[in-house]
């Protein structure tokens, strides 16, 4: 085997202070929480994390609503160890600096959005690599915004289909 054959994407992974915080938040995002699930000391899980004297952390499974189960979101609150850290200052950090959800109405959203008090990085945005240049013809709207400990997450709205970025 040259490569890795990949099935599907599974999760992603956010790290949150306070999940009592964080679940209303996501769940005014549109997510819906399918599973709570508290993890302790002497699971097997623990080592794979890289904190083999772990003792307790609590992770809540999101999903968009449907029939699909995935992806999802994997949301974890670490109680024992502490959550350490701070989530990237700004979308020009290397690494994963933000999730990106297509949503019907941008306007309508952001709207949502301001009215729950979200903090947006701006007002949507148009995606093209010049003034009236739809990227590779893709014409779309987006929008970023930060989770309540700061996680940057994003809003599309595209003409067509999000599939239309595949050419």
């Amino acid at each position: 085997m040259d490569s890795v054959s990949i099935k599907q994407m599974v999760h992603a992974n956010i790290c949150v202070r306070d999940l009592d915080r964080t679940i209303p938040f996501y769940e005014m995002l549109g997510f819906e929480v399918f599973s709570d699930m508290r993890f302790v000391e002497g699971s097997r899980t623990w080592p794979g994390l890289g904190l083999p004297e772990g003792r307790e952390f609590r992770a809540v499974f999101m999903k968009i609503p449907g029939e699909n189960p995935v992806p999802f979101l994997d949301i974890i609150e670490f109680r024992d160890p502490q959550p350490a850290g701070e989530p990237y200052a700004t979308l020009h950090n290397i690494g994963i600096c933000r999730l990106c959800f297509e949503v019907a109405d941008i306007d309508a959203t952001a709207a949502v959005l301001k009215a729950n008090g979200v903090e947006l990085v701006s007002e949507p945005a148009h995606y093209e690599t010049a003034l009236n240049e739809p990227a590779d013809g893709v014409e779309a709207r987006f929008l970023c915004f930060k989770d309540p400990d700061g996680t940057f997450l994003e809003y599309a709205q595209f003409a067509g289909q999000a599939t239309d970025v595949l050419g």
